[in-house]
């Protein structure tokens, strides 16, 4: 593959890692699925235009506009699927490659302005002293994750297609 200049500057995306202060990077070649950023050296390294999941798990898709979906039947941009040809909306696939990333009903922590000191150190003492609410999110949190967690136990079915389950 020769590098493209073209696809190079009409793809410039940014990201919290290519903000656009630094010039960004630049989007997949699957970019609406994956919603990947490479770095602007990317190609150099690969010589392609495609993140490491697209690399290894399919290469580039084909895409299609106003097409029905068989799955949830509205009519929008889709997506061809490599290995059965069978065509789904983007949403439907995402949610089916990448997985059910459902977080309603998540708790929430209860006290935003320290997250991420707490993220960063869980085990210290002082956050069962000081902040009695944290013990209280944790058993809820896990609760939760509990229960997404039978919910969604057959995920590795969704990898498949959703209609031929190849």
């Amino acid at each position: 593959m020769v590098r493209d200049l073209d696809y190079e500057t009409n793809n410039i995306g940014y990201s919290y890692q290519y903000p656009e202060e630094t010039g960004g990077g630049i989007k997949c070649k699957n970019y609406e699925l994956c919603e990947s950023i490479l770095p602007i050296w990317w190609y150099d390294c690969k010589g392609c235009y495609l993140c490491i999941n697209c690399l290894m798990l399919s290469g580039i898709f084909e895409m299609f506009d106003n097409v029905e979906c068989p799955i949830c039947l509205d009519v929008k941009r889709s997506v061809k699927l490599k290995h059965c040809q069978h065509t789904i909306c983007i949403d439907c696939y995402k949610r089916c490659h990448y997985g059910l990333a459902d977080r309603t009903n998540e708790p929430n922590f209860p006290y935003p302005d320290i997250e991420d000191e707490y993220d960063n150190d869980t085990e210290n003492p002082k956050w069962g002293d000081e902040y009695p609410l944290i013990k209280i999110y944790n058993d809820e949190w896990n609760r939760w994750y509990d229960e997404k967690d039978v919910k969604y136990e057959n995920e590795g079915n969704l990898r498949k297609c959703p209609i031929c389950r190849v």
